[in-house]
């Protein structure tokens, strides 16, 4: 039997799907989430280290 066993390829297939669903949720928890808290918490750091001095 020549060729690529089918149960390699479908392993295969599987494994690269599961990495871009955890590469999307990796973002989504790394960068998006963060994201939404520093911008809700950006007018208090504005406040407690204001860039100029008054």
């Amino acid at each position: 039997m020549t060729g690529i066993p089918m149960a390699l390829l479908l392993d295969t297939c599987t494994m690269l799907i599961s990495l871009v669903f955890l590469s999307i949720v990796g973002l989504v928890a790394g960068v998006l989430i963060p994201g939404l808290f520093l911008s809700a918490a950006a007018p208090w750091l504005d406040w407690i280290l204001p860039l100029k001095r008054r």
